[in-house]
């Protein structure tokens, strides 16, 4: 099966590649700072573990196995994507916060770019999740269609 490249120019799939671009620029930045404050290592943990699960979507979307094949115990591929999301979202609101304080106890601008571009990110996992939300509400409904699976209670007198 070849590589669908030509997904990722429309906006659903474009987040995921704004995602793992964001990261890098945090990763990149984040590694010119100087002064390490305690709680980096919680920034550092949010970037590789962000890294790591937008490449593996990445992976995915591009042997489109998120149409083919249902991930894990029935669950969909948006619901997976939903909980990626919401864990990156906490995890950049906690590394912004630390960045934020780091800068006021440090005096370096540094740290306010590294929480801007954390704030970015998670807007951007925020986008993934009300995408991915809809994408799962949406495919949700077809899994018992109407008429299907309607059996009569035992105690109802049919």
């Amino acid at each position: 099966m070849p590589l669908n490249v030509s997904r990722f120019k429309k906006l659903p799939e474009l987040v995921k590649v704004m995602s793992l671009l964001t990261s890098l620029s945090l990763l990149v930045y984040l590694g010119t700072i100087k002064f390490r404050p305690p709680g980096m290592s919680v920034i550092w943990f949010t970037i590789g573990c962000s890294i790591v699960f937008d490449i593996c979507t990445i992976a995915v979307l591009l042997k489109e196995y998120d149409v083919s094949v249902m991930a894990i115990r029935m669950l969909p591929y948006a619901a997976i994507e939903c909980v990626g999301s919401i864990l990156g979202l906490i995890f950049y609101v906690i590394s912004m916060a630390i960045s934020i304080s780091s800068e006021e106890v440090t005096d370096d601008f540094g740290f306010m770019v590294v929480a801007v571009i954390c704030f970015i990110s998670a807007l951007i996992h925020v986008s993934n999740l009300v995408v991915n939300i809809r994408r799962w509400n949406n495919g949700s409904h077809h899994l018992n269609p109407s008429g299907v699976y309607e059996y009569s209670n035992y105690g109802s007198e049919a």
